[in-house]
């Protein structure tokens, strides 16, 4: 009897070692998390920076909303899916003159599909009158 256990387990083992793991889902990987723009005065033109990201998942991705607490600052992206392996950008859009004189520090919030959840992008500049 146990020779045919044997015998049934062994026939079944590639199989079992031949299954798919599940999938782990959708992944964001950002080009960066920080973007300095430097000195900036005030008079300064609009700064505009496209930052790309790249699904890493194994799911399609979608970038649902990316948000900011500044009115100098606005943001453009695709809703549109992200298969794995496939890369976009968004275009990150800073106005010096809406901007605070001093050091200036904002985080971007970046919501998708991803399983690790909201993303943190922080802007930085040192604003100059």
């Amino acid at each position: 009897m146990r020779w045919i256990v044997s015998i049934v387990a062994m026939a079944l083992l590639p199989m079992i070692m031949g299954a798919k793991e599940s999938p782990m889902g959708a992944e964001i990987e950002l080009q960066t998390n920080i973007i300095d723009l430097g000195e900036l005065s005030q008079s300064d033109d609009k700064q505009i920076v496209r930052l790309s990201y790249t699904n890493t998942g194994d799911v399609p991705l979608v970038v649902t909303e990316v948000t900011t607490s500044c009115t100098c600052t606005t943001i453009k992206h695709s809703r549109t899916k992200l298969m794995p392996g496939e890369r976009d950008a968004m275009t990150i859009t800073m106005d010096p003159a809406k901007a605070p004189e001093g050091s200036f520090y904002r985080v971007l919030k970046v919501y998708s599909t991803a399983q690790s959840g909201v993303k943190h992008i922080t802007l930085k500049a040192n604003i100059k009158n």
